[in-house]
């Protein structure tokens, strides 16, 4: 029975918004609040709930997590559409009745104004009943004691809202200057008097003269040089000396000590930006106008920038600042948590960097280089008659191989959470678009099958990276050589060691990948007669010569021999075995993000102009030469696009390495990892926002490169 009514209840709310959504469009501002209020207080009541002692109303606590849930959309939802309509409904005043224009903004003003008071527990409860347990002691230095209820958290915005609303309307509603003068003072008075009042002991502080005198000075000066352009630096005067004035008395003032109410903190300053903003009149019908437009393009953009300053800007300012003091976020240490980010052994390790030159990948980086520099000089010869330079893709694409080698032989040596986020940037980044590239040029030019297979491929983006590490945490398990391995790859691995170590199965391998090597060089032969690229050959030839290698040599797969020489399985531990435990961790977020990759550089490909793509074809160009020169020239800034995404997305991985990396701890952290445990589980606040700015320099760059793009691509 109660569940049904806890449904009951949320069945009410979502009605009773529609008719409040209906409300809102008659541009009646009274009938909208009233409703804004009622969907707001049902969404509120619901919420608060468990913590008011009546779950028992919503039924048991998995249905109350679903209440809670539905409430908190419902209410984020309307808040959005509701603010947004109030807002609009607001300013339609202003050019009819100044008069309620200036109540009802004064009424949302005092409520806000009071509601953050009483949220932050800066004042006390109104109404509320002392708690008789602490009888004796002061109320407002207890504060938690009492005032927990719902009467308790609305008393005060209720309270503002009356007060600022009714001065308000008081004020713009009288023609005398000295009459609206007058009442901006009892406002001031009388709302700086209960706020003063009530004030918590622990939050009074003792006024500083001095700081008062020259804030008020300041901020004074500044309020009338704003406002003298629009004729009246009196009022920016009177505001600014108010706003100073609560500077110097609040911000600027010691809480050392418990002091008398603070009465000179709070009264004065709410008179003279009460008397300043009830200096001027009603504003004429032009005037008004003018308004009416400015604050149309306001309420359109202000909530964007708002959210923009709330939740970007400042947490990126006070984690600046954080980043330059202490563990605990209280003193000043200066760059002592940048020195230690590029100095830590676990953040930035250069000890093993001889060991580069060492590496058989060094090594097959200088061999791809080598044979590119034949490729390029040979292509010179034969298309210029003379010893010269002439790049093509073969050339070019081993060039970017080696290069690629390259950085996987230095970033395997150059260890720590700094080196390793370089390492997945440039790998996933570098995979996921190329391979994305292939694929998309592939399924374009397929007769059949393209939207099945872009789908399967662009399928991985709709798991979330913590599903996709669990399943491919799965497909690395290591169970003990005695037992049937669970993981798909170390069963492939320990069955390839069994098929290398075989009698007639290892043979007729051996004379499979021969074939292969002969069929792929004679190819790669052909094509070079005939002056065609043979990138894709070449990579072949390279994998099944390897392959040949390996079987007729040293063997390939899963096995070791024991003291006997008998044949034993050997596994893989893919995420413990240091440092290519990152690539397997990179394989994750490259499975996921080439269908990303591949669906954005697909529509561009589709968009390339037909007519370039004919008239290469009228020239004798062939698919390859349509792709190189025409095709991807045209989708540059698209590919641009896409790597600067990844680059910011790869940056700040994090799931990945917390769920299939074991949370780092087989040197394989990175950065935003390390943040997150220094930050939340050591404690150490400053190394951990030293961290995430490091990591926001990091994206910068890239994120003004792309806007740049952008902005010329617009031009």
């Amino acid at each position: 029975m109660l569940l049904w009514l806890g449904a009951i209840v949320l069945i009410a709310l979502v009605i009773g918004a529609v008719f409040g959504l209906a409300t809102l469009s008659k541009s009646d501002p009274v009938k909208a609040v009233l409703g804004f209020v009622g969907i707001f207080g049902g969404a509120f009541l619901i919420i608060r709930a468990n913590d008011d002692g009546v779950s028992g109303v919503l039924g048991s606590a998995d249905f109350e997590r679903v209440l809670n849930m539905l409430a908190t959309v419902l209410l984020s939802v309307l808040v959005c559409i509701g603010l947004w309509v109030v807002l609009n409904l607001f300013v339609n005043q202003s050019t009819r009745k100044w008069s309620i224009f200036s109540a009802l903004v004064g009424a949302t003003v005092g409520a806000s104004f009071f509601g953050i008071l009483r949220g932050n527990r800066s004042v006390g409860p109104l109404f509320s009943s002392v708690d008789p347990t602490f009888e004796g002691l002061d109320p407002l230095l207890l504060g938690e004691a009492v005032g927990t209820g719902l009467i308790g958290h609305l008393e005060w915005p209720v309270l503002g809202a009356l007060i600022f609303g009714v001065g308000a309307f008081a004020m713009k509603s009288m023609p005398s200057l000295a009459v609206r003068a007058g009442i901006g003072t009892a406002v001031g008075v009388g709302a700086g008097y209960l706020i003063a009042s009530n004030t918590r002991i622990l939050q009074r502080p003792e006024p500083n003269f001095v700081a008062i005198i020259i804030a008020t000075i300041i901020f004074a000066a500044l309020g009338a040089l704003v406002t003298r352009s629009a004729g009246d630096p009196i009022r920016g005067g009177l505001v600014g000396a108010g706003v100073g004035w609560a500077v110097g008395g609040w911000l600027l003032s010691p809480f050392e000590v418990i002091v008398d109410v603070p009465f000179i903190s709070t009264i004065p300053p709410l008179v003279l930006i009460m008397v300043g903003l009830g200096w001027q009149a009603a504003p004429s019908h032009r005037e008004r106008a003018l308004f009416d437009s400015r604050a149309r393009a306001v309420i359109f953009i202000g909530p964007a920038i708002s959210f923009l300053i709330i939740a970007l800007v400042i947490p990126a300012v006070r984690t600046a600042i954080l980043s330059f003091k202490d563990r605990n976020g209280d003193e000043f240490i200066g760059a002592d948590n940048y020195q230690r980010l590029f100095t830590a052994r676990d953040s930035f390790n250069l000890s093993n960097w001889s060991a580069f030159f060492t590496s058989r990948l060094f090594y097959a980086a200088l061999i791809l280089l080598a044979v590119a520099a034949i490729i390029a000089v040979v292509g010179g010869i034969r298309r210029n008659g003379e010893a010269s330079w002439e790049t093509g893709p073969t050339s070019t694409g081993a060039i970017c191989l080696a290069l690629f080698l390259a950085a996987f032989a230095a970033l395997s040596v150059l260890r720590g959470t700094f080196f390793n986020n370089i390492w997945w940037v440039i790998t996933v980044v570098t995979v996921s678009t190329v391979a994305g590239t292939a694929i998309a040029v592939l399924s374009d030019n397929s007769k059949f099958g393209e939207n099945v297979a872009k789908s399967l491929i662009f399928m991985p983006m709709a798991i979330s990276f913590v599903g996709a590490s669990i399943v491919w945490r799965l497909q690395f398990q290591a169970r003990p050589v005695g037992q049937n391995q669970t993981g798909s790859l170390n069963a492939a691995w320990v069955a390839l060691g069994r098929l290398s170590n075989s009698g007639a199965p290892r043979v007729a391998m051996i004379v499979l990948f021969a074939l292969l090597t002969a069929g792929f060089a004679w190819s790669i032969f052909k094509r070079f007669q005939t002056d065609r690229p043979f990138t894709l050959p070449s990579i072949a030839l390279v994998f099944s010569a390897w392959m040949l290698y390996r079987f007729i040599g040293p063997r390939l797969g899963g096995f070791s021999r024991n003291a006997q020489g008998e044949l034993v399985p050997e596994t893989i531990q893919f995420l413990t075995e240091q440092p290519f435990n990152n690539v397997w961790l990179m394989v994750i977020l490259i499975w996921i993000q080439t269908g990303f990759a591949m669906v954005i550089i697909s529509a561009a490909i589709k968009a390339v102009p037909q007519e370039f793509v004919e008239s290469a074809k009228v020239d004798g160009a062939t698919e390859s030469d349509i792709f190189w020169k025409v095709t991807l020239p045209t989708i540059l800034p698209t590919i641009g696009v896409v790597v600067t995404t990844l680059i910011v997305q790869v940056t700040k991985v994090f799931d990945i390495v917390a769920v299939a990396g074991l949370r780092g701890i087989f040197g394989n952290d990175v950065l935003a990892n390390q943040m997150i445990t220094e930050s939340f589980q050591i404690g150490n606040v400053g190394f951990g926002a030293a961290i995430a700015i490091v990591m926001f320099l990091l994206v910068l760059p890239v994120m003004v490169y792309n806007i740049y793009s952008l902005q010329r691509g617009d031009a």
